[in-house]
């Protein structure tokens, strides 16, 4: 899709017509898009495309342009595997040449009034880096946020306790204290922000934004406490023994799954987590070295433009099945390839090979597709003789993330995928008075998806309060 000067292209007009007459109007990619939920009167992604075919010029000028977050569960789930986020990345670049940033403005002023932490949410959802926005802009929308009037609740007799400063927990507390709650987030960390602080990459979500917006949150009167491990040195038990009414779980999905390869031991050898936060906290780990990344998914993507991003020589991404099977958003990929990383399909780690505890090599095998598995995709399964040796200097295993419950009381019921289970209507937790949502609920997910868990919980909570 060409941008040019003066106005949307024939190009531009010839691929949008070609999406509108395939789609179908089944209406899957409402149904499944997170910001209809959170913004149901400004927000449908078929009226969008409609106005984007038969009044581009005005579609350009809409703030609904920047609501969609390039989640792509739309293009998962149409039938006609339109994908209406690249459509409107395209469209947003070109909104930005021709009438600068005033439609952007009115969408962050929206957000804002809703969401507890505009600009880091903007910076992760609209993709800034891949418009070519100017920070400037987003600087400029950021300050005027900070330099707000801060608004006084009441404070009330009923306390609540926050397991988390992620998306989740940041947003549960903010519906909270607007309600009038006395709230306290416990935080593991030494600092505040779940994924914006330790894994979404610096050039996506500054952490000096994160920074601001928690200290935002603070003036509202939301008490955080650091470095405090709740289900190793405090228990739920004995946080609702303290006078809190309710406890909120956001514990996230900072669990990384392990491959149990001979050398995952070695210096060098990360886990996507691990390797995304030694950059975000300024660890120059990686300057002119050679990375191999392990995975197909979103955190692979990041962990490998990261790599490119900070300095490294060669980057090379393993997947073991197809590109077709990949379980990133094709955006995501495109991404990656463009900002130069190789990706190897049908290939996979066997061994990883260190010479005084560092990495030198890495032994892979070349794989083929037999039948479906249990997921749909077709298994891989190894070719035999087929082993090849890699030389890098770091592996990055990014194969998936899952919630760690295992500090948690045993009492408290989960599933097989280690996930918390919940009452879908309230959030509540088969412990009376214990809620949980956002990753630790859902497995890896959206922000939008956590901020609409998070405000379910928030009501449950009230609910539970207000009826004791």
């Amino acid at each position: 899709m060409e941008i040019e000067s003066g106005g949307v292209t024939t190009k531009m007009r010839e691929e949008l017509l070609h999406a509108a007459h395939q789609c179908l109007e089944c209406g899957k990619c409402t149904g499944s898009c997170p910001i209809v939920e959170l913004f149901p009167n400004d927000f449908h992604p078929h009226h969008l495309l409609l106005d984007m075919v038969h009044k581009p010029e005005t579609a350009l000028k809409g703030h609904n342009l920047w609501l969609c977050a390039s989640c792509y569960k739309c293009n998962k789930r149409c039938p006609q595997a339109l994908e209406f986020p690249y459509i409107v990345m395209k469209m947003r670049a070109l909104a930005l040449k021709e009438n600068g940033s005033e439609s952007l403005t009115k969408a962050y002023e929206l957000i804002r009034e809703s969401i507890p932490f505009p600009s880091s949410f903007m910076s992760v959802c609209i993709h800034p880096e891949r418009i070519d926005l100017d920070p400037a802009q987003l600087d400029t929308l950021h300050k005027s946020n900070l330099s707000r009037k801060i608004d006084k609740f009441p404070v009330g007799n009923q306390n609540v306790a926050i397991v988390g400063s992620g998306p989740a927990g940041l947003t549960c507390a903010f519906e909270l204290r607007k309600m009038g709650y006395g709230v306290t987030i416990f935080e593991s960390k030494s600092h505040a922000g779940g994924m914006f602080s330790l894994a979404i990459p610096e050039y996506r979500v500054p952490l000096g934004i994160v920074q601001d917006e928690i200290a935002q949150m603070k003036k509202m009167g939301i008490n955080f406490k650091m470095n405090a491990r709740v289900g190793e040195e405090l228990s739920l038990e004995q946080l609702l023994g303290e006078g809190y009414a309710a406890i909120f779980l956001a514990i996230g999905a900072h669990g990384c799954k392990k491959m149990d390869l001979k050398g995952e031991d070695l210096d060098g050898v990360y886990d996507s987590l691990e390797f995304l936060e030694a950059l975000k906290i300024g660890k120059k780990v990686i300057k002119g070295k050679n990375v191999v990344v392990v995975g197909g998914g979103n955190t692979a993507m990041d962990a490998a433009c990261s790599a490119m991003k900070y300095g490294a020589k060669e980057t090379l991404l393993l997947y073991r099945r197809t590109r077709e099977e990949m379980p990133a958003d094709i955006n995501e990929i495109r991404e990656a390839e463009e900002d130069g990383v190789q990706i190897r399909f049908l290939e996979s780690p066997l061994c990883i090979h260190g010479d005084k505890s560092c990495v030198k090599q890495l032994e892979c095998i070349k794989m083929e597709l037999g039948e479906p598995d249990l997921s749909g995709r077709r298994r891989p399964v190894p070719m035999e003789d087929s082993n090849f040796m890699l030389d890098t200097d770091i592996v990055v295993i990014a194969i998936g993330e899952h919630p760690d419950i295992q500090n948690l009381p045993g009492s408290i019921a989960s599933s097989r995928n280690e996930t918390i289970l919940v009452n879908p209507s309230t959030m509540e937790t088969n412990i009376p008075g214990v809620f949980a949502a956002g990753d630790g609920v859902t497995g890896p997910a959206t922000v939008p998806e956590a901020i609409i868990g998070a405000r379910r919980a928030a009501q449950g909570i009230d609910n539970l309060i207000q009826s004791s």
